[in-house]
């Protein structure tokens, strides 16, 4: 890290001897513009622009991994500033020691910042379980190391910070290779854009190592290697975000469809009584009924089940019919729930009621006699309880079969 140090100073310097070039507007006619700071501008637009992708993202989906892209991305822009030869006063100069301090503090961070964001950016399910949790905090202690990028300390804590340096590429490395092998879509953009900046450390090692001589293109080659991250990442985001907004919308697709489901009546597709007590609570009613048909015994017992069940069926076809909100609550027992003029409402229970035996008669040939259907109706108060009203409306379907079915009994009021 230390031959990494001064190699970053060098560059600086050489980096600092570009060739200027004239600006090309009369606006800016005296000034003059090096290739440096062009490039540096252009890098440093990139990450601002990464930074602004991040949080119109984060505003829109609340994703963690958000947040820490967004701080590496302030660490790369902040160490970009500091590798560069733009001027920070002379407290901060090129070949100064604060410099030096500024530069590996900031490198320090985002490899530190790396291992939460791709805890968090990778698919649940592909990253080790044991690796999880050493992609959390542990990271952190790389910052414990840091100076000994900066002093000429014992060699032990230069070894030290190695080995931990060493040990994040090897979790990182790990954990990215796992989740491919999990068939990550994520993980291989991160693989690739982690892939330039893996050449350019194993270049400077390669000098440092064999060659016993420091990586004097380290910058020309750093930052572009950090352009290409910036963007494959970009990438990624953009796509593992078009993923998570997809797999939102299913599952709130399946729990729409899990709701009706749990409020359908699977025979005839009417509300079952879950959904009709619901509804009742939702805006109540000026009038309840319950239709039951009569004899329905007889007719599984003489013509089956399944004429049985086509019989139910046509009579919720035919009580769905009209004005009421019609529902199954079990068996042939059906539901209605008025919410027409006062006045109206015998009229339209009267009509529904005898429209199931045209119905059933119309649907299900096969049956030689008329199906007939018993309502016991009642009007309720705005205070009365669903329990209360079905009371009610039961009473009088009992009542309605006592004196002899096929017809409506109704009562004027319900108590609460």
């Amino acid at each position: 890290m230390r031959r990494w140090a001064r190699a970053a100073a060098a560059g600086v310097v050489l980096w600092g001897t570009a060739v200027p070039a004239r600006a090309q507007s009369s606006f800016a006619d005296a000034t003059t513009m090096n290739w440096d700071g062009a490039l540096t501008g252009m890098f440093l637009g990139l990450l601002l622009f990464s930074l602004a992708y991040n949080a119109a993202f984060f505003a829109l989906l609340r994703e963690r991994f958000l947040i820490w892209q967004s701080a590496r991305t302030l660490s790369y822009f902040a160490l970009a500033i500091g590798l560069s030869p733009l001027a920070m006063g002379p407290a901060l100069a090129p070949d100064s020691f604060a410099r030096q301090i500024w530069i590996c503090v900031l490198f320090d961070l985002g490899v530190v910042f790396s291992g939460p964001f791709l805890r968090a950016y990778l698919e649940p399910g592909t990253v080790h379980k044991r690796l999880y949790p050493l992609l959390g905090w542990p990271p952190f202690l790389i910052l414990l190391t840091t100076p000994a990028a900066l002093m000429a300390g014992p060699p032990l804590y230069f070894a030290i910070r190695s080995a931990v340096l060493l040990a994040m590429l090897a979790l990182c490395i790990a954990t990215v290779v796992i989740a491919i092998a999990r068939g990550s879509r994520t993980a291989r953009y991160q693989a690739a854009a982690w892939s330039g900046i893996a050449a350019v450390y194993g270049v400077s090692l390669f000098h440092d190592i064999v060659l016993h001589t420091p990586f004097e293109l380290f910058l020309f080659a750093l930052f572009p290697a950090l352009g290409l991250e910036v963007m494959l990442t970009a990438f990624g985001i953009l796509d593992r975000l078009v993923r998570l907004r997809q797999e939102r919308q299913e599952a709130r697709a399946q729990a729409e469809a899990m709701r009706v489901i749990a409020h359908t009546d699977p025979l005839t597709g009417l509300p079952n009584r879950r959904a009709i007590e619901a509804s009742f609570n939702d805006d109540p009613p000026v009038a309840i009924a319950i239709v039951d048909l009569d004899h329905f015994k007889a007719i599984n017992d003489h013509h089956g089940h399944d004429v049985g069940d086509r019989v139910i069926f046509a009579a919720g076809v035919a009580l769905g019919s009209g004005s009421a909100l019609a529902a199954r609550i079990g068996g042939e027992e059906f539901a209605l729930l008025f919410r027409c003029e006062a006045g109206e409402v015998a009229g339209e229970a009267e009509r529904l009621r005898q429209r199931v035996g045209a119905y059933i008669a119309q649907m299900v040939p096969s049956l030689k006699r008329p199906v007939t259907a018993s309502m016991g109706l009642v009007h309720i108060s705005r205070d009365t309880s669903f329990g209360a009203a079905m009371k009610s409306a039961d009473i009088n379907l009992y009542a309605a079969k006592e004196s002899g079915r096929d017809r409506v009994v109704f009562i004027e009021a319900a108590a609460a």
